[in-house]
């Protein structure tokens, strides 16, 4: 493994240049793509409005170009052919959400490719848990995770700013991980990541004027983990920081088994106020639900304020290893 030395002048460099790249180059390119897929007729209904509403979809494209270009950056900075793994992974498995876009993927399909790609990180991978190393258990664990979380970022989704929002949370919460633990590899790609996430968020937060698709959602976990991975994170740490995306998918899991989005029963709109239908599968924001009904911009800052919070005990549990 490169080990990477922090500079105070460096620090500010780091901290501005990628995030900025990308969080420019999603924000102006949105707009640009948003025409150009609603003109084609790439369109998803708003499930969630009373009247109902049609919204570009896989605009999250822009979000995986944001992304690409600080990784560029990211390379000319450290000079690190880690950055390589990452970049390719990314790629790869934004093509493969635009792919499922067009034609849909059963979930056989999705579980096997995802692995694929994950396996591309198995050359660059050290796995620990509470510090210890798993060995060669690594080459079944890596592809398996890397699916499993790509796949969970992709599954807490379906309303205005959700899916991006709480992916943005959790990137930042790797950002201040990774800086704190002096790792600048994945300090850097997880910043320009949280520039494109947070530039997209601007239009696809309530009301939403984009869709990210699954281009835009899969590529979250892919990239966290492909961080966690090459940069030798703890997996206790990243576990924690991804709970609220674990409990959401085992909610769905164990009450409805493998699902695909399409085929959930859509929540219940009643003046403003969100409802579950009966007889449904559970979700995170369903188990909220079931407390009392929140309106659309509720349920999802309560999701991305239970994210911040396993964010900030990921950073607190990665000082202990």
């Amino acid at each position: 493994m490169i080990t990477y030395t922090f500079s105070s002048l460096e620090v500010e460099f780091l901290l501005i240049v990628p995030l900025i790249l990308s969080f420019l180059v999603t924000f102006l390119l949105t707009p640009f793509l948003s025409k150009v897929l609603r003109e084609r007729g790439i369109v998803g209904v708003d499930l969630h409005k009373e009247e109902k509403q049609y919204v570009p979809e896989m605009v999250g494209i822009a979000i995986l170009i944001g992304f690409t270009s600080s990784t560029l950056v990211a390379y000319l900075i450290l000079k690190s052919h880690n950055i390589s793994p990452i970049t390719l992974v990314a790629l790869l498995t934004g093509f493969l959400g635009i792919i499922d876009g067009f034609k849909k993927l059963t979930a056989l399909q999705k579980i096997v490719f995802l692995s694929l790609i994950g396996a591309i990180l198995i050359p660059y991978s050290n796995l620990e848990i509470l510090g210890y190393d798993v060995g060669v258990f690594y080459l079944l664990l890596v592809p398996i995770l890397f699916m499993c979380l790509s796949n969970f970022t992709n599954m807490l989704a379906g309303f205005n700013g959700l899916e991006i929002g709480t992916g943005a949370i959790a990137t930042a919460g790797l950002a201040v991980i990774s800086f704190l633990d002096g790792k600048e590899l994945s300090f850097l790609i997880s910043t320009g990541l949280l520039g494109s996430l947070i530039a997209f968020l601007y239009y696809n937060k309530y009301p939403a004027k984009v869709f990210p698709g699954d281009v835009g959602t899969l590529i979250i976990g892919a990239v966290l983990f492909s961080c966690a991975v090459i940069d030798q994170l703890d997996l206790i740490v990243i576990g924690v920081l991804f709970f609220p995306y674990i409990l959401d998918a085992w909610l769905k899991y164990f009450s409805a088994g493998v699902m695909t989005r399409e085929s959930q029963s859509p929540t219940i709109v009643k003046e403003g106020k969100l409802y579950i239908p009966e007889n449904s599968n559970l979700s995170l924001p369903r188990l909220i639900l079931k407390i009392k009904p929140f309106t659309e911009k509720e349920i999802v800052l309560w999701i991305w304020l239970i994210e911040a919070v396993f964010s900030g005990l990921a950073i607190l549990v990665s000082f202990a290893f």
